[in-house]
């Protein structure tokens, strides 16, 4: 286990400005270690467009290059501090005890998900919370999409449409109804949405999916 850090070590603050300002789209959360050491897989697009997967374990880690090189990436600042919503003094620790795992996912948001039946409440319920696939704030001002269908949550529209798009490429282009991110059921919605992601994502030199030309995101990246 690596030592306990008491404060964030200087070469991390611009690591972590960059998590914290970037938007990140999450596409899936998977719960799995045990209840004495939970663990938690977090598969996210990348500020390219590229996806990366995030194991929130004792020993955080990230198949993004950076992290590759032994670095400690924006990926996992991002996980711990808005997804998991993690103590700050935890957010920059290069390992976790059991103990401050257990503590982590008692607290984090709850994984949506289908089972058990989803309530059809098809009215749309206010702007307000976290958008679930970003997990920054939403606000009215912003441009958001809601799910007509079933559970009436609202999205910022462009992580609906990343996330969208992500999900049909690695169902190898399906043409299957698109589904709503936190209920599952086949989205009704705003129909422009749904068009924008019909083409499927390419697999980049790097070896990593990449959804970015579907929606005009910049493939420059910043570590």
């Amino acid at each position: 286990m690596r030592q306990f850090r008491k404060k964030p070590p200087q070469a991390i603050h611009e690591v972590y400005q960059r998590a914290i300002s970037q938007r990140f789209y999450v596409l899936s959360r998977t719960r799995c270690g045990d209840l004495n050491c939970p663990e938690e897989i977090v598969e996210l697009t990348g500020s390219t467009g590229n996806i990366y997967h995030v194991h929130i374990a004792k020993m955080p880690r990230c198949d993004c290059p950076h992290a590759m090189k032994g670095h400690q990436c924006k990926h996992v600042l991002y996980v711990l501090s808005r997804v998991l919503r993690a103590d700050s003094h935890l957010v920059y620790q290069l390992a976790l005890l059991s103990s401050e795992l257990r503590d982590i996912f008692q607290r984090a948001p709850p994984i949506d998900n289908a089972e058990g039946g989803a309530e059809k409440d098809r009215s749309r319920k206010a702007i307000e919370g976290d958008c679930p696939i970003c997990f920054c704030e939403l606000d009215e001002s912003d441009k958001t999409v809601y799910c007509k269908a079933t559970c009436g949550n609202n999205i910022h529209t462009e992580c609906f449409e990343m996330w969208a798009a992500t999900k049909r490429q690695q169902n190898g282009g399906s043409r299957d109804p698109v589904t709503c991110p936190m209920c599952r059921s086949p989205w009704e919605g705003d129909e422009d949405s749904v068009k924008k992601i019909l083409n499927t994502g390419v697999v980049g030199r790097e070896g990593y999916v990449n959804v970015a030309s579907q929606l005009g995101i910049s493939r420059v990246r910043g570590e």
